[in-house]
């Protein structure tokens, strides 16, 4: 196949790519001007187009000749910060331009995937989410510019494939890692919780930092973070390679077209459960805190993605554990080398 993806050096680009040129695929990525990554991607063998998403001719330039488009750019919090028109203009208007390129092409387009995120929807009321998400349980209300933009873009989307019977796809991102990111990730860690209540004024913000600061002897320490009540934290998140097992499976399937999907990993998982398997792991002293906030408590109804594409993540967050402190014993600081 021939394929365009935009996005290709981000850390989920760069991984899709690596992947469907090892399969011996065609892949041309749509980079930044001057993006730093770029020679990283060439050393691999995919072929660099540089140009601005917000431009229509820079867009339909690089999609010239493609069969498939994975649009993965996008302007978004980590690579920020971004104003509100720059968000709208990369966004909103690049998915725009990919999406006429896309039609442009005719009947040589097999595909378009459009790349979403679970932060269209509202999912931290203030007692969790019992029941496990499907793409339609939420609305999408989100009001922050990065996920607004995404909602429009899926809206978009969905016009296209209704109106113009675009081959297109939406696949929304859970919480991503990659390869070994889970062991810094800040809701695992003491001094995370201690930084956030510091500012707090309020009686129950000011008694969790104290007991929080009891509890912090400013050595590294985990946290099984409970709410209220007590009960332990629980979250969705995803891995960059079961990223790379849905965009390999979702590619050209009929049955996906005009539709979203969430992906996740295999399973969520709960703070009381992965903690301690953590602590014991690292060598890190954990503690249990009832922390007075809007908790983490949802997972994810994979179903669909199961059914229609054979969705089938392999790595749990364990897993995952594993890996990093396998790598970064071997001083590769948590890096795994199957990666780009």
């Amino acid at each position: 196949m021939r394929l365009l993806i935009t996005g290709i050096t981000g850390r989920v680009g760069a991984n899709v790519a690596h992947s469907f040129l090892q399969s011996g695929h065609d892949v041309r990525g749509f980079v930044w001007p001057g993006d730093r990554q770029t020679g990283k991607m060439r050393a691999v063998g995919a072929e660099i187009v540089e140009g601005d998403l917000a431009s229509s001719a820079d867009v339909n330039a690089a999609a010239e000749g493609r069969e498939v488009i994975l649009h993965l750019g996008a302007a978004f919090q980590a690579g920020g910060p971004f104003t509100p028109e720059q968000y709208m203009d990369t966004n909103v208007k690049g998915t725009f331009n990919v999406l006429q390129a896309a039609l442009a092409l005719g009947d040589q387009l097999k595909h378009v995937i459009v790349t979403s995120t679970d932060a269209t929807m509202f999912k931290y009321p203030p007692t969790g989410i019992d029941e496990p998400i499907a793409e339609d349980t939420l609305p999408l209300v989100s009001t922050d510019w990065y996920s607004y933009s995404k909602i429009l873009c899926e809206h978009l989307v969905n016009r296209y494939c209704r109106h113009e019977n675009l081959r297109a796809t939406v696949i929304r991102f859970a919480n991503v890692w990659g390869a070994g990111e889970i062991l810094k990730f800040p809701s695992f860690h003491l001094a995370s919780f201690v930084h956030q209540f510091k500012s707090r004024t309020d009686d129950a913000g000011r008694a969790t930092y104290e007991r929080l600061q009891r509890e912090d002897d400013g050595e590294p320490r985990l946290i099984v973070a409970r709410d209220a009540t007590g009960r332990p934290w629980k979250k969705h998140n995803i891995e960059v390679r079961d990223i790379v097992h849905a965009y390999e499976k979702a590619i050209g399937n009929p049955d996906t077209f005009g539709k979203v999907y969430q992906i996740g990993s295999r399973a969520p998982f709960m703070w009381d459960e992965l903690i301690p398997y953590m602590s014991q792991k690292m060598g890190i002293p954990f503690s249990v805190i009832d922390l007075a906030m809007t908790p983490n408590y949802y997972e994810f109804d994979l179903c669909a993605a199961r059914t229609d594409f054979g969705y089938d993540p392999q790595l749990s967050v364990f897993d995952m554990v594993d890996e990093a402190i396998r790598y970064g014993e071997q001083g590769r600081g948590g890096i795994i080398p199957t990666t780009v």
